[in-house]
């Protein structure tokens, strides 16, 4: 079962600064990208996922997969931007379409070995 009214956002940018393009780096012949969308569409449906992103490359990452692409404006997608910005342009951008959501989850890319079961922990918890 899938839950409702649960967004799952996904922040990737296109210029890394440690790693070079890390979120599209290959784990296992896939991007990083690739696992945050797999867990997400495991928890709710495609039409509640959104990749935010300032890359053509991610962003045809995330149409391939079927969910949704913020683009993320440049401005917000340096190394020295604070996530948190991108967070709410992401929230206003879905307030602007009239989607409605109660939680906010935020997948990042760099942790492929996350799964379902963490990730429905972390949400259990915040409803208490």
């Amino acid at each position: 079962m899938k839950l409702k009214n649960i967004k799952i956002f996904i922040f990737a940018r296109g210029n890394s600064q440690g790693i070079k393009n890390k979120n599209i780096v290959k784990l296992k012949n896939n991007p990083l990208l690739y696992y945050s969308i797999k867990v997400a569409k495991q928890i709710v449906n495609p039409e509640s996922i959104f990749v935010s992103t300032d890359s053509k490359t991610i962003k045809n990452i995330a149409i391939q997969n079927k969910v949704n692409v913020i683009d993320r404006p440049k401005s917000l997608a340096s190394g020295n931007s604070p996530e948190i910005l991108s967070w709410k342009h992401a929230i206003n951008f879905l307030k602007d379409k009239d989607i409605n959501f109660r939680i906010f989850v935020s997948l990042p890319t760099t942790s492929p070995l996350r799964n379902k079961f963490d990730v429905l922990r972390s949400i259990k918890k915040l409803k208490k």
